[in-house]
């Protein structure tokens, strides 16, 4: 059944219109309308909440600057935690163009804890947490950035190994 609506204009012939050329003229005015009205609202756009990935992006920061701290502090460490250092930096540099985050990344700063087997044994724990929260990032994370996610958290396991 096909619907139409005659509609005369000024003594012309009568011209038919279907349906959907009727509704796509109301869709069309409404479109408009709701437009029109958003852009001279004067309100302020709210920006939208931080990426769930911030946190761990903030950690991973942490952890670059904590292997930074142990290779100042310990010198002779640098071609055993170099390596493991440069990993974390590809992690920060990955997840930063993951979730988008502030204009510049933070750069990890090299801060003063104690030297030697300590601070190894401090940094194996802080490593062995990494891990942990890498592998929870990966599974609770959207499959999307399951790949990176997981990658991250693969490297952090090894990383623990090498450590121990």
């Amino acid at each position: 059944m096909v619907l139409t609506v005659p509609v005369r204009t000024g003594g012309e012939a009568v011209r038919v219109h279907s349906r959907r050329v009727v509704l796509r003229a109301a869709l069309g005015s409404a479109v408009a309308l709701a437009t029109l009205s958003a852009c001279g609202s004067g309100e302020a756009e709210t920006p939208p909440p931080p990426d769930p990935l911030t946190p761990f992006y903030l950690d991973t920061v942490a952890l670059l600057a904590r292997y930074e701290t142990v290779i100042a502090a310990e010198p002779d460490l640098a071609d055993r935690l170099g390596p493991l250092r440069d990993d974390h930096k590809a992690h920060v540099d990955a997840l930063y163009r993951e979730i988008g985050a502030p204009a510049t990344p933070p750069q990890p700063s090299a801060t003063g804890q104690p030297a030697g087997a300590e601070t190894l044994a401090t940094l194996s724990a802080a490593e062995k947490e990494a891990a942990a929260a890498a592998h929870a990032a990966c599974l609770s994370g959207p499959g999307y950035r399951a790949a990176l996610l997981g990658s991250i958290a693969a490297c952090r396991a090894s990383h623990v190994e090498a450590l121990s």
